[in-house]
């Protein structure tokens, strides 16, 4: 893969790479009778990934703000932080050994989408643990180092809203590149459930 494709640097995709996205373009997915019950699911996960990204990323602000008490930010957010790192990265580990593989065998031209979508996993992998890093400092802060809290939280929510950037566009690629498709051929002749 290109410098230039790389989830750091691609403000698009390239032409050619969603091939059928023009024939199936995002306002006929929700009627569209091929998008079947994993669809729906896997396009829920991706939208509860975005809205724990943004959650998470507020609260740290509004720690950092002094607008939520440590304690009670701790209780609300290290279960959801946990979480939500925890499905990212089964959620990858399902894409890349099942469906991934069902799909590039699909259509000879998705191995090159295929290929960008794992690179974009070992990107995000990456900013999971950066992001996870700094969570780990505010949560030695909160525990034992109060004083540090109002350095730790902003960084915490920085590395948090970098993840949820780079996910939000491996996000929209994915569908882009993964949902015509499904609606072209059907999930059962896909081998995907």
């Amino acid at each position: 893969m290109t410098e230039s494709l790389s989830l750091e640097n691609r403000t698009a995709l390239p032409d050619g790479l969603a091939f059928l996205l023009p024939e199936y373009p995002r306002d006929v997915w929700d009627a569209h009778p091929n998008r079947g019950p994993w669809s729906e699911f896997w396009l829920q996960r991706h939208d509860m990934f975005r809205g724990f990204s943004v959650a998470l990323s507020d609260a740290c602000a509004r720690l950092a703000d002094r607008n939520i008490e440590a304690k009670a930010f701790h209780q609300w957010f290290v279960p959801r932080v946990n979480f939500f790192f925890g499905e990212i990265d089964t959620h990858h580990k399902v894409e890349e050994y099942h469906y991934f593989p069902a799909l590039a065998k699909a259509d000879a031209k998705m191995a090159r989408g295929i290929e960008l979508l794992e690179g974009d996993h070992r990107t995000i992998h990456d900013l999971l643990m950066a992001a996870h890093g700094s969570v780990v400092a505010l949560d030695t802060a909160i525990r034992a180092k109060p004083e540090d809290i109002a350095s730790a939280a902003p960084l915490a929510g920085d590395g948090l809203a970098a993840l949820g950037g780079g996910l939000g566009c491996h996000l929209n690629d994915e569908e882009d590149l993964i949902i015509p498709l499904i609606l072209d051929r059907s999930e059962p002749a896909l081998g995907i459930r």
